[in-house]
């Protein structure tokens, strides 16, 4: 009993710190978006979207890996050799990528259509944030949750008001991410005196090459993993860029943060229940459970296509201004490609129960593939509706998939032809509702 009451304490702290950080990054953005245009919007969504993408490469899925080797470590020596090596493996990777964007820089004022010095905030940001979060980690598999979890609100918070603040005197984009730097800058230093136990007894420890070897084994499967949803955001980006410009991805990037409201609900829902299915999935009313929740998802979606259609102007009005309204009608696409291609969170665990895990890796490289394509095919066919509209047809693709093969690794009899319906009903919504398409 007490190991369920320091699992229900931990949760709270976590809890507490997700949703807090969820809550701060939601409420920035139309504060953000209402201060500065929306091309300088744009720029903000790819400076979060590509520090998303280095941050996994730069975490290397240490934050992963070392859960096992934290989990038999009790020695402090071993444990500040651990701490202080994924820092230093970390820092190496940001300099082997600073040198290769110096030398591209050389060549060129811009990439991705961002001049050189917000690519300089990205990597300072990527470098800040990675210290806050190996630190955040590896205190919560030490299971001091309080102080990990502070860890992390205290830096998200830091950087948000600062970068408020720095907007307040200058109304740019560049402000608000000078700002931010800042606050995520006394975030890692804060990360690293609550830590300072592990660096000041840092010792290099007798098998120090096998430890690290065993450290990079253990982590580096989960790259592929951590790409894939990273990949799908940059795929739409660069198709935008390609095909359109800077405007029209500041109306797509308000659009899709507006519409990942109903995934994070549903995605928080399911963190409740996924413990109880997977531990019950042998059991008839195990089956039934993750049976009914998935087509209680698939639902959902039309329904909430629906619900948010005749208020989709004023929810983007109130949540980005008046200069965002022009791109309102792709809100419930948006939502609906969004929760297609977020399923797996509701499906799929016959590839857990299997231990057939890498199946998802094949499936997700796939779906980027695929939302590449249509996206591309149909964004210079019909317009920026036919980027979502491609990511919705790969997501509804995806889906299907993911769930056949989940079906034949443990069937729990979900019901394919809810599925079709489902799947066929959103699209023609979408169709219907799209200026280009029809």
């Amino acid at each position: 009993m007490s190991l369920v009451k320091k699992g229900l304490s931990d949760s709270r702290y976590y809890l507490i710190a997700n949703i807090g950080n969820k809550l701060l990054a939601f409420l920035i953005i139309p504060i953000l978006a209402k201060s500065v245009g929306v091309e300088e919007f744009a720029t903000y969504d790819l400076f979060l979207v590509i520090s998303s993408f280095l941050n996994i490469v730069v975490i290397l899925g240490i934050d992963s890996g070392i859960a096992i080797l934290l989990a038999e470590s009790s020695d402090n020596k071993e444990l500040s050799f651990l701490y202080l090596s994924t820092l230093i493996i970390s820092l190496l990777v940001i300099a082997l990528l600073s040198t290769i964007f110096s030398v591209i820089f050389i060549y060129t004022d811009e990439l991705f259509l961002l001049k050189r010095e917000i690519w300089v905030y990205i990597f300072f940001y990527v470098l800040f944030t990675m210290i806050s979060y190996h630190t955040f980690n590896f205190l919560r598999w030490r299971e001091r949750a309080k102080e990990a979890s502070f860890v992390t609100l205290f830096s998200y918070i830091s950087g948000m008001l600062t970068g408020l603040l720095f907007l307040y005197f200058h109304k740019s984009v560049e402000a608000y991410l000078q700002g931010l730097i800042v606050g995520v800058f006394f975030g890692a230093i804060v990360s690293l005196y609550i830590s300072r136990e592990y660096i000041l007894n840092f010792k290099i420890v007798e098998d120090a090459k096998e430890r690290l070897k065993e450290l990079l084994k253990l982590s580096l499967p989960f790259i592929p993993s951590y790409l894939g949803d990273t990949l799908m955001q940059m795929a739409d980006r660069v198709v935008i860029l390609m095909l359109f410009g800077k405007y029209e991805l500041g109306l797509y990037a308000i659009i899709i943060k507006l519409a990942m409201i109903p995934q994070i609900v549903l995605g928080t829902v399911t963190g409740g229940f996924l413990p109880v299915m997977l531990k019950n999935y042998n059991t008839p009313k195990g089956k039934s459970l993750i049976r009914n929740f998935f087509h209680i998802y698939l639902l959902i979606i039309p329904i909430s296509f629906l619900i948010v259609y005749p208020i989709s102007e004023w929810a983007v009005e109130l949540f980005g201004g008046k200069d965002f309204v022009e791109a309102s009608y792709l809100l419930p696409m948006a939502i609906a490609s969004i929760l297609f291609v977020q399923s797996n969170q509701a499906s799929g665990f016959g590839y857990y129960i299997k231990r057939k895990t890498h199946y998802i890796i094949y499936i997700t490289f796939g779906t980027v593939a695929l939302n590449y394509i249509f996206s591309l095919i149909l964004g210079y066919k019909i317009g920026i509706e036919g980027v979502i509209l491609g990511t919705l047809i790969a997501g509804i693709i995806k889906t299907y998939i993911n769930t056949l093969y989940s079906e034949r690794l443990h069937s729990v009899e979900y019901s394919f032809k809810l599925l079709t319906l489902i799947g066929l009903f959103s699209l023609i919504l979408s169709i219907l509702t799209s200026k280009g398409a029809l």
